[in-house]
């Protein structure tokens, strides 16, 4: 929630983090399900996946968010989604599909728990792929198209101000951001509102 944006109302990720988070648990479940389903077996050696997913999701939730964040702010959300994911996409199938890869090699070994943890550790970065495509991509989505109205995060509800203590009076902002939220402008008509106060 933090990282994944920037510290101003507007472009704050905090849904966006929700969706990332929810990305993982989802993918985990659909390819533990999955593997259930089929009839494989489940032992301790497995807890370890939640946090190689883990891991590997928030790799691709940033390189989707920044390549958003390297577009021009002023384009349509559509442009920006678009553009970033000419980016993006390639460079999260491809981690992706080596990763999986990888793992499906360790199905070769002749140790039981070792074949049953590189198989379920295979389908759910296949999982994690699926949902940062489609699920998390939802959000982000949801996310630029807000950012194009200019609406703050919490669906509109957020009170804060872009330049407000509570958001270091918008210094965390890149530039760019900086000079679409406005902040430039208010700070400059408080500076010109307090001398004339002082006259």
């Amino acid at each position: 929630m933090l990282f994944l944006g920037a510290f101003t109302p507007i472009h704050c990720r905090c849904t966006v983090a929700f969706g990332a988070i929810l990305s993982v648990v989802m993918s985990f479940f659909a390819g533990f399900g999955l593997l259930f389903y089929c009839g494989f077996s489940y032992s301790n050696f497995h807890s370890w996946i939640p946090y190689l997913m883990m891991v590997i999701g928030v790799e691709h939730f940033f390189v989707i968010c920044n390549a958003v964040d390297q577009t021009q702010l002023v384009h349509s959300s559509y442009q920006r989604i678009h553009e970033a994911l000419s980016h993006a996409g390639p460079a999260i199938t491809i981690t992706s599909l080596t990763t999986a890869l990888a793992f499906g090699s360790g199905m070769l070994s002749s140790l039981q728990a070792l074949r049953s943890f590189c198989l379920f550790a295979s389908v759910c970065i296949v999982m994690l792929w699926l949902a940062s495509m489609t699920l998390f991509l939802a959000f982000v989505v949801w996310d630029t198209q807000r950012v194009e109205d200019k609406k703050k995060e919490c669906f509109g509800a957020c009170f804060c101000q872009e330049n407000s203590f509570w958001c270091c009076f918008g210094r965390l902002a890149s530039k760019k951001q900086r000079k679409f939220s406005g902040i430039e402008e208010i700070q400059v008509e408080d500076i010109t509102s307090a001398r004339s106060n002082n006259l």
